[in-house]
């Protein structure tokens, strides 16, 4: 065998690992973006419509995007309070409450977090840093997706086969949300 085909074969072997290897990393991106992502957006949008909050985006969306960053620390510190009632609640074995207050805790800052995006998102693509972030963020989301799209093809093609009990109801939790959409 020649050294070309050796390395092209080496080559190939090493990006089947790697393949294997971040699978994992490109499921939990996609589940993020597609699921929670657009769960939290929707659910904000409909909540953004109340008088104070529209005050508070409208605002927030007129500051430029440096003085903007120091907002983000607000769901940062609400999220380290929650830590510490959840981690009390631990200590006194109320496990599940204390389970609970972090997630619940954590899910309340992250819409924080996605409300202040929302609101000074065009002001933050104007610093350079936060731009390339965001694009390389960007980056990853499509490269997860490409090496996930055979996968879901694949289990697509084979929920679509299937006649179970599972599948008629995820069906009819899917028409469902989607009415609840439009």
């Amino acid at each position: 065998m020649r050294p070309a085909d050796r390395a092209v074969r080496s080559r190939s072997w090493h990006l089947r690992v790697l393949d294997v290897l971040l699978f994992p990393v490109a499921l939990l991106v996609v589940l993020l973006e597609d699921v929670v992502w657009v769960a939290a957006r929707d659910f904000l949008r409909q909540v953004s419509a109340l008088p104070p909050l529209r005050l508070l985006a409208g605002w927030l969306g007129t500051l430029p995007g440096w003085a903007a960053l120091p907002f983000f620390a607000v769901p940062e510190l609400l999220g380290r309070v929650g830590e510490v009632w959840a981690f009390a609640l631990l200590y006194h074995h109320h496990v599940v409450a204390g389970v609970a207050a972090y997630v619940v805790v954590r899910a309340v800052a992250t819409l924080i977090v996605l409300f202040i995006f929302q609101s000074c998102e065009p002001a933050l693509m104007r610093l350079r840093w936060f731009a390339w972030s965001m694009h390389r963020l960007k980056t990853l989301r499509d490269w997860a997706r490409a090496r996930l799209a055979p996968v879901m093809v694949r289990l697509r093609r084979a929920i679509g086969t299937t006649r179970s009990r599972t599948r008629t109801r995820f069906m009819a939790w899917r028409r469902r949300l989607r009415r609840k959409r439009v």
